[in-house]
């Protein structure tokens, strides 16, 4: 990001056209050089695609569209128990590891939340990797020990964590036919928000976690975090590999397990009220 952003963007207010989610950078500084900056400045009859013209209706009744009937149609599709999983990793650029390749995603950390109904108490379990060592192999048997269970995984943005899985898979090949099931039992909370069943004005027109959240759940927060997104969790599990003070290690390590726990538990707060609507 240039050091002079937001010098240059001092005179830009609260939301602007720049605000729009999706829109290419060419035609947000065509709105600009137009004069048409604020969203509310926005006229009626202005040329916007689907979802921006919805993020702009948002914006302006200021409240949230909801297509209840979709969402019914979304959560009809899960069968508890759930266990809702997230992953961290890291791309180192010369591979560590036997089986790996340059800036391959080494997934270093998981965390799961576990609820066998609705009105059942949550279950936490997790994982992270000690620095130093290719825990591939640990993770992927902890994590499939972890899901042995019936139910559905809950993740949000299905592709990284099967992705992930498949690489493990072909890595690993003994753990195919594991992975593959837990595979099949994967659903994706991001589909309710990426096909707009549900947009608020907080959110402005992404479907990002940590847009939807804060718009749900206002009360659960990254803000409070030292690590609070994927690349400064990569950084900080890095950083462990030559690191030889260990309270700095156990702080760190407290401090990622903290990360990767709010993103479950975010998802289950977000699903939650998705079931109370």
């Amino acid at each position: 990001k240039c050091g002079f952003f937001n010098y240059c963007r001092e005179h830009i207010p609260e939301d602007s056209t720049f605000d729009f989610s999706g829109m290419h950078l060419k035609k947000k500084y065509e709105m600009y050089k137009e004069g048409i900056i604020k969203l509310g400045d926005v006229p009626e009859d202005y040329s916007l695609n689907k979802n921006n013209k919805l993020q702009l209706e948002v914006y302006k009744n200021g409240k949230p569209v909801i297509d209840k009937e979709a969402i019914v149609n979304f959560l009809s599709d899960l069968n508890y128990p759930l266990f809702f999983m997230d992953f961290e990793t890291f791309q180192p650029a010369v591979p560590l590891f036997d089986n790996s390749r340059p800036y391959q995603q080494i997934p270093f950390q998981y965390s799961f939340h576990y609820k066998a109904s609705k009105e059942s108490e949550l279950t936490h379990l997790e994982f992270l990797a000690d620095p130093g060592e290719d825990s591939r192999e640990k993770f992927i048997t902890k994590l499939l020990d972890d899901t042995s269970a019936e139910g559905n995984i809950i993740v949000y943005n299905k592709t990284f964590e099967i992705t992930r899985l498949k690489e493990i898979a072909n890595d690993f090949p003994e753990y195919t036919e594991q992975i593959e099931e837990r595979i099949s039992r994967i659903k994706d909370l991001m589909i309710p928000f990426r096909q707009k069943h549900y947009c608020s004005p907080e959110m402005k027109g992404s479907y990002s976690i940590k847009a939807v959240l804060p718009a749900l759940v206002p009360e659960l927060s990254y803000d409070e975090l030292e690590i609070s997104e994927g690349g400064l969790a990569s950084i900080a599990f890095e950083s462990l590999w030559n690191e030889t003070d260990m309270m700095i290690i156990a702080e760190t390590k407290d401090q990622l397990l903290e990360y990767c726990k709010l993103d479950t538990l975010a998802m289950v707060k977000i699903l939650g009220k998705l079931e109370a609507l």
